[in-house]
């Protein structure tokens, strides 16, 4: 089952200004952004795999499915990545970030001694 995705109004203007915030927000939270002119709907910034549900692949020149293609499967890896992270991080104990920098400085030492 999916999530629904957080969906924001902003008017075309604020769009206009902060475009790359706006693209980003939709790439690295799944975001849907609905772009108003005049309190008009008339875009949506959506994230790809939310694009590719959209529109049959047939539909895209092949040059842009293949490109589309290639984006989901490494979309599909770093949300992979992004739930193995945050696995790992609820088993982690909680440590000082002084401590856990002085143990990763004693792991590279440890190697660049090691003929």
């Amino acid at each position: 089952m999916q999530n629904k995705p957080t969906v924001r109004l902003i008017t075309a203007t604020e769009a206009k200004n902060r475009f790359g915030e706006m693209i980003q927000s939709a790439y690295l939270r799944d975001e849907h952004l609905i772009v108003q002119r005049a309190g008009i709907p008339v875009v949506a910034i959506v994230p790809m795999q939310d694009y590719e549900r959209l529109i049959a692949g047939d539909m895209l020149p092949t040059s842009v499915a293949q490109t589309v293609e290639h984006s989901a499967k490494a979309a599909t890896t770093r949300a992979r990545l992004r739930a193995f992270l945050a696995e790992v991080d609820q088993q982690m104990p909680d440590r000082p970030e002084a401590e856990v920098d002085q143990d990763i400085q004693e792991a590279i030492n440890s190697v660049r001694s090691t003929p």
